[in-house]
């Protein structure tokens, strides 16, 4: 992996967590198993100190966004398409008493050059794999499996896509990085992402606060019952009492209001 994403100028990638090997690894395409998936995520929690399997998957799917972020930089900056089948992809597991930042590896990573013709084409079949058929996959196993709503999944990824192209990639000058942008946000069709009539990314992006120039989240992503305080991006911060939401951590007030 480390030659082919020299010769493919793709080296930024492993700022992203990407590796060519990983070590004490699972295979993320064994986790639609529901039977391994509960397992897991019972290991996981245990791991990392959540209390429940459902945090377990909210803390997952943050980790794993970096698949999205490592997806989109290299469609963006090289027009590059990688193997993107869950079968295809490991991650390292969690040791008890660290923090969980799994570097990611494939296990096939023949890379698909974009043939110059209708990027706009090729690009939405980037899509497709990255997001209807992997975490589309996932996140709906999960909402299923451990009850956690999608809503809370699918902001998860956008917060790492709008970093991707607001921060790491701001001073890039290529073309693809506005167009790409707009595209995720104003043009992508919900068929892309899955089963949906409508893009499940866009409803999170909003101004930032000015003073701070952050963007408040619409969910909470129960980072902080592992322990630590609430995000200053948390929508509960101003909703809570005593560290708790006053509705419950089910559908609080601040998921129902992007259903």
């Amino acid at each position: 992996m480390d030659n082919l994403l020299m010769e493919n100028n793709l080296t930024t990638l492993q700022k992203y967590r990407l590796r060519s090997t990983t070590e004490k690894s699972f295979t993320v395409g064994d986790l639609l198993d529901k039977t391994y998936a509960i397992g897991f995520m019972k290991n996981l929690a245990a791991a990392i100190g959540a209390p429940s399997e459902r945090t377990a998957a909210s803390i997952f799917i943050k980790r794993y966004a970096f698949i999205a972020v490592i997806s989109l930089f290299a469609m963006t900056t090289g027009n590059k398409k990688m193997n993107l089948s869950l079968d295809n992809i490991e991650m390292e597991e969690a040791e008890r008493g660290k923090d969980w930042l799994p570097m990611i590896s494939f296990k096939n990573s023949s890379i698909e050059e974009w043939n110059g013709e209708d990027r706009k084409e090729w690009r939405k079949n980037v899509y497709r794999e990255l997001f209807a058929k992997n975490l589309y996959s996932l996140i709906s196993h999960f909402e299923k499996t451990f009850k956690v709503s999608k809503l809370v999944l699918w902001e998860n990824i956008a917060v790492y896509l709008f970093w991707l192209y607001e921060t790491e990639l701001k001073e890039y000058e290529n073309p693809n990085v506005k167009d790409d942008f707009r595209f995720l946000l104003m043009e992508a069709e919900g068929n892309l992402f899955g089963r949906y009539n409508h893009n499940p990314i866009t409803k999170y992006y909003d101004e930032k606060k000015i003073e701070d120039e952050v963007r408040i989240r619409k969910t909470c992503c129960f980072t902080y019952q592992l322990g630590s305080k609430r995000c200053k991006t948390c929508p509960c911060t101003h909703l809570t009492q005593d560290g708790r939401c006053f509705d419950g951590e089910s559908i609080c007030s601040a998921v129902r209001s992007v259903t």
